[in-house]
């Protein structure tokens, strides 16, 4: 009598038949492969679940590992920045803006980049999809920290996008920049909805001067009539504190 050839064994041809009617049986009254599989001999699960089941289970496990990963990052996004910065008017340029965010997060000890750490975002323009941008932002609470050029800062100070910098900034602050402030029409609130309040309201001081900041005027690129302030409920207000030291010392 022949015998066939498996892994852990050998079984002969009659025993084979049997099986394979087992396993024909089982398909036929509408039992699972489980089943069969569970029904087989131990000496033939393997090769049974390496013909029928293998490549079901590999499909399988990669749908759900997909599924996964996916709920995972919709339910854990990733970390906001601890400092976001947005330039305009390209007031310093793009590779000395990464040069300075690398400098400001060992500074700071925070990480780098969006994911947590800081940011500091050149793709900012004087236009309609910038200011629209910047809005947004703001109203999401994204963005800490402004800079532009004087004409584009009177602008958005106009707008109401700037904390004054008498309560924004710390006591000891206040008194070693006060010098350093650039005072600017705010922005006029009105019950009326076809009142324009932009740069009608009160002269405040919004901006800082940047014009000898050391840390700042180590860049080559950076424009020295450059301000910086900090927009209205900054989600990380202290930090932006912090940047602004940073950037005088």
């Amino acid at each position: 009598m022949k015998s066939s050839s498996f892994r852990g064994g050998e079984i002969n041809d009659k025993q084979a038949e049997a099986i394979s009617t087992l396993a024909t049986a089982n398909e036929f009254h509408g039992k699972s492969r489980i089943k069969t599989l569970l029904d087989l001999p131990w000496n033939r699960k393997w090769e049974y679940f390496r013909d029928q089941l293998l490549a079901r289970t590999v499909v399988v496990v990669s749908i759900v590992c997909t599924i996964v990963y996916i709920a995972v990052q919709i339910l854990a996004p990733a970390p906001e920045p601890k400092l976001y910065v947005a330039v305009f008017d390209d007031a310093v340029s793009q590779q000395e803006a990464a040069s300075l965010q690398s400098q400001v997060t060992k500074q700071l000890k925070l990480p780098e980049g969006r994911k947590g750490g800081v940011f500091i975002d050149t793709y900012f323009f004087n236009d309609e999809n910038g200011i629209s941008k910047l809005q947004t932002m703001i109203a999401n609470h994204e963005i800490d920290a402004i800079v532009a050029t004087p004409k584009t800062f009177k602008q958005l100070s106009g707008y109401g996008y700037l904390t004054n910098l008498d309560s924004s900034l710390t006591k000891r602050q206040r008194t070693s920049l006060s010098g350093d402030f650039v005072t600017m029409k705010g922005f006029k609130d009105s019950d009326d909805p076809d009142f324009d309040g932009s740069s009608k309201g009160k002269a405040e001081p919004f901006g800082l001067s940047m014009a000898d900041f050391q840390q700042w005027n180590r860049l080559k690129s950076a424009k020295s009539n450059a301000l910086i302030g900090i927009v209205q409920e900054a989600p990380n207000h202290t930090t932006a504190q912090r940047f602004i030291d940073y950037l005088n010392e």
